[in-house]
């Protein structure tokens, strides 16, 4: 076949390609069309790559190649660097067909790029014969590079294979544009369709949160309770829902999916670890298997306590997302107007309370009285508890934020207490006191507040203000109320109590005001003489060096505020009755006294009274 019919075919091969390449819009299958058919029409050739010229990295980067090993896509060359950036910075064909041309191009590559181009031709030799290098070039800019090399071939590159493959880079850089083009196309028309339905999940989402809004607004207008928004909110979410309030008590509840109420307050120690004042948490109980997340319940600034969501799963949806945003927001202002009722009423109960001091306007406490359940034919008594204020050097804003609620706890604990013991009883907080005015019944009055006190006031000392900071409790009770008149009296009285614990030294929280008249009496004195009292008295056994002392000091104590009763005192300390009188026996012989008389038990009684007031034990 001579060479002009050659042509002929090759150019009809061409055409033929053309019309394949423009009839698909993949580039990397194009371009890997590309260079298999350049290798079938160009004898020569037993290698290819395409270089396609990258805007970002400035550099050419391989698309497809035919005769290399996978990693001689690591090759990327810069414009001027090899035979191939020559030809991109020209912006023109180069054919390389002598071994002089082709190591001058070949020196310019560096070394990185030689040594991969090495390890990655699978031919037998290495040595390039010849190269034709052609650009691709739209609108006169130039993207990318065409190459066909000849290894091994017996056949040699020549002028023909040169302007088949100029004809061929035509045709390519026309179906590689369109294709770009096809492909801008389908990224643009995925980008439209992703925002459509973005759009769309919006619209759907501001239409659940609008109706849901609705929905909880619904609800506040109508009166609903804590209880419904959570009960709600559980439905909606398919999820167990608690609150936590400010003290970590868990103030309401909604279990029906995943878990109970005992559980959860099994864990509650560790929940609390994970809470935050202003931002959402998450914690796993691995025992339990159960997710926890935590959303705090907020008004400017201010937790007021924190919602918290248990399920077997930590996955939100965006709707899910809404439901607790929403149910936090209406919480929030249901938590608000609680506290604002709470603030009304310890307002309205100091002015009652003022009232009854002053003894004015009868009208208005007659009034407040029959509001309350408050009975003046009945007895009524006055405790006051103080809490001491932080110390430390903390802004005095700060401080009073922080007091505040601490205070607000200890008032809701304390109401709750006291009218479990006293019915009726009115609780109310005035600045760093809880004032409460008890409404006596006719059975044991007095042990009940001591009962009553030693929980509140001790015990709370230990449990609650040593997590909440290191707060001191003092108590004073009023004598007995019996009429209007008197109030002022006795709550005068109990403020006295109050400062008799801070005057005297000691471990006593609380006083009663009928217990302080002797000791009252008794401070009055020099207390050089009150210790030396209390030496001559019961020096002896407080000085006795052996275990027994402390035994004897009790067992002496007991039996003389008992009035000398010796089968109370044996029964209260729990011991045999020959025990109690070897006891006794051997107490009369260390302090040289004799129990029996009168005058020597009362000095027993005001040595007593005295180490109440300076301990020397």
């Amino acid at each position: 076949m001579d060479s002009s019919l050659l042509k002929i075919n090759k150019l009809k091969e061409l055409l033929e390609a053309s019309k394949l390449l423009n009839s698909t819009q993949d580039t990397d299958y194009i371009l890997e069309f590309l260079l298999k058919k350049s290798l079938e029409l160009i004898k020569g050739g037993d290698t290819g790559v395409i270089f396609i010229y990258n805007k970002d990295t400035e550099m050419l980067e391989i698309r497809a190649f035919v005769g290399f090993d996978s990693n001689i896509t690591e090759v990327n060359l810069y414009p001027g660097e090899s035979m191939t950036g020559i030809a991109f910075q020209k912006q023109e064909t180069m054919f390389f067909n002598n071994p002089h041309d082709i190591k001058i191009a070949m020196g310019t590559m560096r070394e990185k790029n030689m040594k991969i181009l090495q390890q990655s031709l699978n031919k037998k030799q290495n040595e390039l014969l010849g190269s034709i290098c052609c650009p691709l070039i739209y609108r006169e800019e130039c993207i990318g590079v065409i190459v066909i090399d000849n290894f091994e071939n017996h056949v040699a590159l020549n002028e023909e294979d040169v302007s088949l493959l100029e004809a061929i880079s035509v045709q390519a850089t026309i179906a590689i544009i369109n294709a770009q083009n096809y492909e801008r196309q389908l990224k643009n028309n995925a980008d439209l369709e992703k925002y459509n339905k973005m759009l769309k999940s919006e619209r759907n989402k501001y239409k659940y949160s609008t109706g849901l809004h609705s929905r909880f607004t619904e609800m506040i207008l109508n009166g609903c309770s804590v209880e419904d928004i959570i009960l709600e909110t559980s439905s909606l979410l398919k999820r167990d829902i608690f609150i936590i309030d400010l003290f970590y008590n868990i103030s309401n509840y909604v279990f029906s999916y995943y878990t109970d109420i005992d559980t959860v307050k099994s864990i509650n120690y560790n929940l609390i670890k994970y809470l935050r004042e202003n931002k959402t948490s998450k914690y796993f109980n691995d025992d339990k298997n159960l997710h926890f997340y935590f959303s705090p319940i907020m008004v400017n600034r201010d937790t007021l306590g924190w919602l918290c969501i248990v399920a077997d799963n930590d996955e939100y949806s965006e709707l899910d997302n809404i439901t607790v945003e929403r149910s936090v927001t209406i919480l929030a202002l249901e938590l608000l107007k609680l506290n604002e009722l709470s603030n009304m009423e310890q307002t309205l109960k100091g002015d009652f309370l003022d009232s009854l001091i002053v003894n004015q306007n009868k009208d208005y406490i007659v009034k407040c009285a029959k509001n309350y359940g408050f009975r003046f034919d009945m007895k009524h008594q006055i405790i006051v508890i103080e809490v001491e204020r932080d110390k430390v050097a903390i802004s005095e804003e700060e401080h009073q934020k922080k007091f505040n609620k601490y205070i607000r706890y200890y008032y809701s604990v304390i109401n709750e207490k006291i009218n479990r013991i006293f019915n009726n009883s009115i609780a109310l907080i005035k600045g760093n006191k809880i004032i409460i005015i008890l409404q006596l019944d006719n059975d044991n009055n007095k042990d009940k507040i001591k009962l009553f006190l030693e929980n509140i006031v001790t015990e709370n000392n230990i449990s609650f203000f040593t997590r909440y900071g290191n707060k001191k409790v003092r108590a004073g009770v009023s004598d007995e109320i019996n009429s209007l008149e008197n109030f002022k009296t006795s709550y005068s009285n109990a403020i006295q109590a109050v400062r008799m614990t801070k005057n005297i030294e000691g471990e006593n929280l609380y006083y009663f005001y009928d217990d302080l008249e002797i000791k009252k009496m008794l401070l009055n004195n020099d207390k050089k003489d009150l210790e030396y009292f209390i030496s001559k008295t019961l020096g002896p056994l407080l000085n006795y060096k052996k275990n027994t002392r402390n035994e004897y000091l009790e067992t002496l104590k007991i039996y003389i505020k008992s009035n000398g009763n010796w089968t109370y005192t044996k029964d209260y300390l729990h011991i045999h009755g020959n025990t109690l009188s070897y006891r006794l026996k051997r107490i009369m012989d260390l302090l040289n006294i004799d129990l029996n008389d009168y005058n020597q038990r009362l000095r027993v009684q005001i040595a007593f009274e005295i180490l109440d007031i300076l301990p020397v034990i």
